[in-house]
């Protein structure tokens, strides 16, 4: 079962995370670690946050104990373990242009039936992956509730995408404003996996 990883390092910044990705010999979509769907570094003033979705469990903590917790050790990284959710849902490549902004919302009062029932209001959930128009969705959960982490074009393009759709569909299902974790989306690498 595919896996949403989310690494939170406070006070990170992106000179680390190149330092971290050279050590492990990572520069781009051909270096991918084996198991990994897709990765997304983000940045803002807290730090840097990683996304990344795995084929399994299996496979994530095979890549992190026998590479990254090293890499991460020899760069001078500390932070604590990364947060692990099943994925519920995943839209690999929506109709989004190239992204340049990671949307981050933890929902702990939506549990997936809610999450499937406000999607389904939502035009955007309708038909093919293409006609949404975010880069690439995933949906995961967590113990009562759920993470999302998107890949946006811009800010504004997610702004109105929550004001046309989600917010409707929310109200609609009873469910309160989300306040998302808008950040710079730094990097993407696309693993082969999924």
């Amino acid at each position: 079962m595919a896996v949403l990883m989310v690494f939170e390092v406070p006070g990170g910044t992106v000179e680390q995370y190149e330092h971290v990705n050279e050590i492990l010999g990572i520069r781009g979509d051909a270096d991918a670690p084996d198991g990994l769907v897709v990765h997304f570094a983000g940045v803002d003033d807290s730090g840097v946050t990683i996304a990344d979705v795995w084929e399994s469990e299996e496979a994530l903590n095979r890549f992190f104990g026998e590479r990254a917790g090293a890499a991460l050790h020899e760069a001078g990284v500390e932070a604590g373990p990364p947060a692990v959710y099943p994925v519920h849902n995943m839209i690999r490549q929506g109709g989004g242009g190239e992204p340049g902004t990671l949307v981050l919302f933890d929902a702990p009062g939506i549990s997936p039936g809610q999450y499937d029932a406000m999607a389904a209001r939502m035009e955007s959930h309708q038909g093919a992956p293409e006609h949404h128009p975010v880069s690439t969705h995933v949906a995961g959960v967590k113990n009562g509730g759920i993470v999302v982490v998107d890949a946006w074009e811009s800010p504004d393009a997610f702004l109105v995408f929550a004001q046309t759709q989600i917010a409707p569909a929310g109200e609609a299902e009873g469910i309160g404003p989300i306040e998302p974790r808008i950040l710079r989306l730094h990097n993407r690498v696309r693993g082969n996996a999924g």
